[in-house]
């Protein structure tokens, strides 16, 4: 891959916007990092008023999916794809080009007006990076948009490869009302047969989404609770299922999230954030991970791969 330098100017203004940046990489999870409390990380507004928002910012180096939000003045973009390219900040160098006219294209939400634009993409280098997406307008017009972020080491959450954690959710039988189980209002059993220990040991793929369906309170998490629903109705024979809730008393949150009890199980995943799927094998391995909103397509086209 040939790295290209781009011109001085770029490289004083884009550092300083590197630099303003903070994400939870170097973070480990402690009882301050509050994935309840979790803002994804944005990117400055343009001269015509638009930005992204990065709904995936627990990266490492390897293979992740990445997903943007795009905004203008009048609200989301939605156009069928955006061209996008990425560049690393070298403390020699300054900023290089990693890849150019990458393609990210646009997943529409269930509800509502949003949706985001996700690429794949293989990070080499751990440290800052740099994201500039151009937008075709839908009257002609290109918008030049970027955003800056952090590539660790490795992730906070666990990373697709590893051994899925065991941990002992709750089930429909162990509790005296479904209020106990999740924040929403969706019941649908077959999300709390087993404990997400359970599912992984009956040798069978697993799907399972940590999210507080009541509480999504930022521009990245969207309804995912609904679509694992779906997901499990479309594929119930061949699959388990699994919901964890955010909170580890769903029933006592009253909207103040700061002092909400964080469920045991999300901490023992490291969560950093409020909304999280992970797709697991027959062996207890993760083969998918996605942060923030992730639609009906994309789980069920990494789920048949392990049928």
């Amino acid at each position: 891959m040939i790295e290209k330098k781009i011109s001085v100017l770029l490289v004083i203004i884009l550092t300083l916007a590197v630099y303003s940046c903070s994400t939870g990489n170097e973070l480990k999870y402690t009882d301050e990092l509050k994935p309840s409390l979790y803002q994804p990380i944005k990117g400055s507004v343009n001269e015509n008023g638009y930005s992204l928002i990065l709904a995936t910012d627990d990266l490492s180096v390897g293979n992740h999916r990445i997903g943007l939000l795009a905004l203008s003045q009048i609200g989301v973009v939605s156009v069928p794809s955006i061209e996008v390219s990425l560049y690393y900040f070298n403390p020699e160098l300054g900023f290089v080009e990693l890849e150019s006219r990458l393609k990210a294209s646009y997943r529409k939400w269930p509800y509502g007006s949003r949706g985001l634009y996700t690429m794949q993409f293989n990070f080499i280098n751990q440290g800052k990076h740099l994201l500039v997406a151009k937008i075709l307008t839908e009257k002609g017009f290109i918008e030049n948009v970027d955003i800056s972020f952090d590539v660790g080491a490795e992730t906070i959450a666990p990373a697709v490869g590893q051994l899925a954690i065991k941990s002992n959710t709750k089930t429909y039988n162990s509790v005296d009302n479904p209020s106990q189980l999740t924040t929403g209002s969706n019941y649908n059993q077959d999300l709390y047969k087993y404990t997400l220990a359970e599912a992984i040991k009956m040798n069978r793929p697993v799907v399972v989404v940590f999210a507080s369906p009541a509480f999504c309170i930022n521009a990245v998490c969207g309804p995912q609770v609904e679509t694992l629903s779906l997901l499990a109705d479309k594929f119930s024979t061949k699959a388990e299922f699994v919901h964890v809730d955010l909170y580890e008393h769903p029933e006592k949150v009253q909207g103040d999230l700061s002092t909400a009890i964080i469920s045991q199980a999300v901490r023992e995943w490291r969560l950093p954030s409020n909304e999280w799927t992970f797709i697991i094998d027959e062996q207890g391995v993760i083969t998918a991970r996605f942060q923030g909103f992730v639609t009906f397509d994309e789980l069920e086209t990494e789920l048949i791969k392990l049928f």
